[in-house]
């Protein structure tokens, strides 16, 4: 049977190493420092994408959580390449051909004729609706840099600063010493209680 806790165990272990990353920054020169901010930002969102796609095809084939307490599943499928095709298909009238996981919105869309609204995955997912937003809005800035990821990575700005500032790189922004931790080091660490929450230990 599918194990979930193998997901969070390799998950656990990568952030901490971006966490050890982190206490090191202080050693680089800053224009460094705000490079290396932005590359741990992506290898976080990599992380949390492979994660969260990993464990709900192994939820839909049954895994369970942490706490031995199984999904509330609306279809079953036996492999994780038959219940990609079944998040894919099952009940759609158009195929949902690629499976998008970087909004909680993207990821109740994939589940929806498969893991039961009430279940544990979808209410984490809606409780971090908006941590998921911004960590999305951060990245694509960081690895688009295109007008919509400019415009979107505008709010984020404005949340933390109050207003939106032309000059604030999001390795500014991940670095900014009016916060203590540093954001980047809040967001690892809230990204690991998501996790955590998924998986229920």
């Amino acid at each position: 049977m599918a194990n979930i806790l193998s997901d969070y165990s390799t998950h656990n272990s990568e952030t901490q190493k971006l966490l050890n990353l982190c206490g090191t920054l202080n050693l680089l020169p800053p224009i460094h420092q705000k490079l290396v901010a932005e590359i741990v930002l992506l290898r976080l969102f990599s992380l949390y994408e492979n994660f969260i796609a990993s464990v709900t095809l192994k939820l839909v084939c049954g895994a369970t959580y942490a706490d031995g307490s199984r999904p509330a599943l609306l279809a079953h499928a036996r492999s994780s390449q038959s219940a990609r095709a079944l998040l894919q298909n099952h009940l759609r009238t158009r195929p949902r051909y690629t499976l998008m996981w970087s909004k909680a919105s993207e990821i109740k869309e994939n589940v929806r004729h498969a893991i039961d609204p009430t279940d544990n995955l979808i209410k984490v997912v809606d409780r971090n609706g908006s941590f998921i937003d911004e960590l999305r809005r951060v990245r694509n800035r960081i690895a688009h840099n295109n007008t919509q990821a400019r415009a979107n990575y505008r709010d984020v700005v404005r949340r933390h600063y109050g207003a939106y500032l032309n000059h604030v790189t999001p390795g500014m922004l991940l670095l900014n010493s009016r916060t203590n931790p540093t954001l980047i080091e809040q967001y690892i660490r809230m990204e690991r209680i998501f996790v955590k929450d998924i998986v229920k230990v």
